[in-house]
């Protein structure tokens, strides 16, 4: 375990550290505008092409919230998922092998340092002017906040785990840019991101609720836009649950397979 001070000191400096990339804050900005300008405007073209007023269980105005919200969600999600990898490639993992705190923990600290940059430096402004742009509606239900909360802590935590099994994949490969590339894929076609799981064939779906992928855009993002009912809240969190569990298990079990084979070679 790593104790709250050192955890907010590792997240504190990679905050920091992403402050100097003024030229990125930027263009990080406009890129994030550039999707949301894309994604409602494809929404709105297809909805007027439509004789339907609803598709999928979406309006017109609760899907523009859906891709407006799914965006802001996901580039605060925003995470380094190649560090591990490096550290591999030039031997400095060895170096964290020796240090008194956990190799997972302070690797989910500088995540969170990463992503709370991208929190404020992105999501905020974007999320500021797209209230006033676009007709965004959010049910303000104190349950449905709370839950949002809870939920968007999971799928944060799915997407780390998941980002934190590939990159320990570096220990038994020489090269995973294929590993990352492939689970890249996986969640922007499966995280609900781009397209709502509604939106899917059911053949589909049952491939997409065997995959974690849903778990980290798609979930969240129904809960705080209100397309979730209230009553399959408790659901929706207990699947998040499990796949944490099932995720950390996994991670912590590579990670120590990992460990042991850069040992075991000497490194």
């Amino acid at each position: 375990m790593i104790s709250p001070t050192l955890f907010f000191k590792f997240a504190s400096v990679t905050f920091q550290k992403q402050i100097t990339y003024r030229f990125d804050y930027f263009m990080g900005i406009l890129n994030g505008f550039l999707y949301v300008f894309i994604f409602t405007s494809v929404w709105r073209a297809l909805f007027s092409q439509s004789d339907n007023a609803v598709q999928s269980g979406f309006t017109l105005n609760g899907m523009i919230t859906y891709a407006v919200m799914a965006m802001v969600i996901r580039i605060s999600f925003t995470q380094d998922d190649a560090v591990i990898y490096r550290k591999v490639q030039d031997g400095s993992v060895s170096i964290d092998l020796i240090r008194p705190v956990s190799f997972f923990f302070m690797n989910l600290a500088e995540a969170a340092g990463y992503s709370l940059f991208h929190f404020f430096a992105r999501s905020v402004p974007i999320l500021i002017i797209s209230f006033f742009l676009f007709e965004i509606e959010i049910p303000l239900e104190p349950a449905r906040l709370f839950a949002f909360a809870l939920s968007a802590l999971f799928g944060y935590l799915i997407l780390f785990l998941v980002n934190f099994a590939v990159g320990l994949l570096a220990f038994w490969f020489v090269e995973i840019f294929p590993f990352m590339l492939f689970k890249y894929g996986l969640l922007t076609l499966f995280g609900g991101g781009i397209v709502p799981v509604d939106f899917f064939p059911e053949v589909l779906k049952v491939v997409i609720n065997l995959l974690p992928f849903q778990q980290i855009l798609y979930v969240p993002t129904v809960i705080l836009t209100g397309h979730a009912p209230l009553s399959t809240l408790p659901g929706l969190l207990s699947t998040q649950f499990v796949w944490v569990v099932f995720m950390t298990m996994l991670s912590k079990t590579m990670w120590g397979a990992g460990r042991n084979k850069l040992v075991v070679q000497g490194g």
